[in-house]
């Protein structure tokens, strides 16, 4: 029986030792080469902060508004991280 891929070996291979496997968004640029990393928490987000929950041994939650209507919920983990909710209308 023959391999099912005989044929396929023309010269299309591809070289991906030299390619960059830091993640990025979809549609982000991929010339700028930003790292995830601690120069996103120095990035605060201006407008209103409130916090709506706040309860011993639960995450914090906070929604961050501009002009009346929220733009992020940022809930704060038991560990230090933060996830960070956009909410875009």
């Amino acid at each position: 029986m023959e391999n099912y891929l005989t044929g396929r070996e023309g010269g299309n291979k591809i070289d991906v030792s030299g390619a960059d496997s830091s993640f990025r968004p979809f549609l982000s640029d991929p010339s700028e080469n930003t790292v995830a990393g601690n120069s996103e928490l120095e990035n605060v987000p201006q407008g209103q902060s409130e916090v709506i929950f706040d309860e011993k041994d639960c995450p914090k939650v906070e929604v961050i508004s501009v002009d009346s209507k929220p733009t992020e919920i940022v809930i704060h983990l038991d560990d230090g991280r933060l996830l960070k909710i956009n909410c875009e209308y």
